[in-house]
């Protein structure tokens, strides 16, 4: 047993040991409730908040301990299929992760979804390009470019929300 730091600050006993998991084939994807998603997301992504509500939360776990979070939703544009495709709103893992630990997470995302959820045929993500995001773990992990959007708020008569992160996205999609 190991007494290890956990994503939230606090000490506890661990099958895994400290320190950063050693390669990305290390690294496995289980839910975790919305919660957990949620917190994870509010400490650790640079907007700093997670979307109300998801259809799948998706912990990254290194052994027992939570290192990253994936979480998807219903899509936000009203357009996109709502019963088949679902939108992955929010995707962080720490920074002690290996490289092209995001990819491998994506594409194991996607099995578990695929295995899980059978009425899912598409998963769609935007990447940020004014945080410097290019989309290459989404074509590292073998999503399709799709374009790029024209941005603007959220916010609409009727309809508050958050206006962060309001320039161009890249859009991208994967078909199962």
């Amino acid at each position: 047993m190991f007494l290890v730091p956990d994503w939230d600050g606090q000490f506890r006993f661990s099958d895994t040991p400290p320190g950063p998991p050693p390669s990305v084939k290390h690294l496995e994807v289980r839910p975790v409730p919305y919660r957990t998603a949620r917190a994870f997301v509010e400490r650790h992504h640079y907007l700093g908040y997670a979307p109300p509500g998801a259809r799948a939360c998706l912990g990254v776990w290194y052994g027992d301990r939570l290192v990253g979070t994936l979480m998807f939703g219903r899509p936000s544009a009203r357009l996109e299929d709502q019963e088949h495709t679902m939108e992955l709103t929010r995707m962080v893992l720490l920074n002690e992760c290996p490289r092209n630990s995001e990819s491998r997470v994506l594409a194991l995302a996607a099995e578990w979804i695929r295995r899980n959820m059978p009425e899912i045929r598409r998963l769609i993500s935007y990447a940020d390009p004014g945080k410097g995001h290019r989309g290459t773990v989404y074509r590292a992990a073998g999503w399709r470019f799709v374009g790029r959007t024209a941005g603007g708020r959220w916010t609409r008569t009727g309809r508050p929300r958050k206006d962060t992160a309001t320039g161009p996205k890249l859009k991208f999609e994967l078909i199962f």
